[in-house]
Parts: C-alpha cells; structure tokens; sequence
C-alpha cells in the first residue's frame, strides 16, 4: 500500500533509493499525490531505481492525518 511506503519514507534518512518495481509504482502514486518528491524512471522501464528527495509539506500533513506522525 503507498501509504505505508509513506510512512517508510517519513522515517527514513533521504535522499532514499528504491529498486523494486512495486515500491516504484507505490512511489509514483505518491509523488503524483504532491506527498513526495522524487525522481522516478519512466512507467515499464526494467531494473531502474527511484530517489526520495523530500517528504512535502503535504506529505507531512497526510502522516498527521492518517496518525502517522
């Protein structure tokens, strides 16, 4: 689920790579969200990875909604 992915992130020390095509897919719903930003590889490009650059303020404010943080 991309919210819990969220919450890894809000935790983690960033800039955060990912390298698994669900957390990539989970990762583009939550940039396309405005909760991350993050450089993602195009949609079905094989063994690409991701980066985290920054929970938004947005994102930090879904983590508070959702009690998460």
């Amino acid at each position: 689920m991309a919210y819990e992915l969220l919450r890894k992130i809000a935790g983690a020390s960033l800039p955060m790579t990912l390298s698994s095509q669900a957390d990539i897919e989970r990762l583009r719903i939550l940039r396309d969200a405005g909760y991350v930003k993050a450089d993602l590889p195009p949609e079905g490009a094989p063994s690409a990875s991701a980066v985290v650059i920054a929970l938004t303020p947005l994102g930090r404010t879904a983590m508070r909604y959702f009690g998460g943080g």
